[in-house]
């Protein structure tokens, strides 16, 4: 029995890179995978970010224009895809709750036909059958699903993920650091014979609205990952995760095949 997941990295709309979530949303039409997941920062509630408060960027009036957009690009992957949806919530999708929580709490208990001010229902997950976890979600057999933005970070492309597997005992998939990275370790520094994996699965944004990287270099890369899960006849149970790197014409090979580029 092979179970296939997709894991979609951080999208940051309205910051999104049109043209990769859209190939996205079509590989998850024609891959069909079993599962799908998304490690968060599906917005970027740019608005709500504590580098503009008090500034310009707070009053831009973008907040409910990028949740539109977040809706549409969701409404696009269902259109042909049935499957069960996962999503880790993330910093930047906190950004609404935590908004709340610090300077209007009076309105923490406001709903607005019978529903909660709230990501969830700002995006309406439930009505495009995605399953929101606050917390570490076991995506496939010893590995856990999470936005990447607990605990310490690294450098190094897949060690922050890494990292965080071993402290877990789990091997980890995660975004947050835009890089894309698959690493294996030990579970202890005692070189123990049980090694945990680490899987960050890069980012689809548009970097040109990335102004705060002011035009620096940096390690960023467009990828997403996929975890191949067999079960074998006495029910033993084999992870292979697999990183798909975006190449600069939106080409990549995914499972071997070649899904070819676009003109830019």
């Amino acid at each position: 029995m092979i179970e296939r997941i997709v894991i979609l990295p951080d999208t940051q709309f309205p910051l999104h890179d049109r043209t990769l979530t859209e190939r996205l949303a079509r590989f998850v039409w024609d891959y069909q995978p079993d599962r799908l997941a998304h490690v968060g920062d599906l917005t970027d509630s740019s608005e709500l970010g504590r580098w503009v408060r008090g500034l310009r960027g707070q009053y831009a009036g973008g907040l409910e224009g990028g949740f539109a957009q977040t809706r549409e690009w969701l409404s696009l992957i269902r259109k042909h895809y049935e499957g069960p949806f996962h999503l880790s919530r993330a910093n930047h999708d906190d950004r609404l709750d935590a908004a709340i929580e610090r300077y209007l709490p009076e309105i923490a208990g406001l709903t607005i036909k019978g529903h909660v001010i709230s990501i969830e229902n700002a995006l309406d997950l439930d009505g495009y059958g995605i399953t929101y976890h606050r917390d570490y979600h076991e995506i496939a057999p010893g590995w856990l699903l999470t936005h990447g933005d607990w605990g310490t970070l690294s450098d190094i492309p897949g060690n922050t993920a890494l990292m965080q597997a071993r402290q877990l005992g789990k091997s980890v998939v995660c975004g947050h650091t835009h890089r894309a990275g698959l690493i294996a370790g030990p579970l202890t520094s005692s070189h123990q014979s049980i090694e945990v994996m680490g899987m960050e699965v890069g980012h689809a944004m548009d970097q040109r609205q990335a102004t705060y990287l002011k035009g620096g270099k940096n390690s960023w890369h467009h990828a997403f990952g996929i975890l191949r899960v067999e079960r074998g006849n006495k029910k033993r149970v084999r992870v292979y995760p697999q990183l798909v790197m975006v190449a600069s014409d939106y080409s990549f090979v995914a499972d071997g095949q070649k899904w070819k580029g676009v003109r830019v």
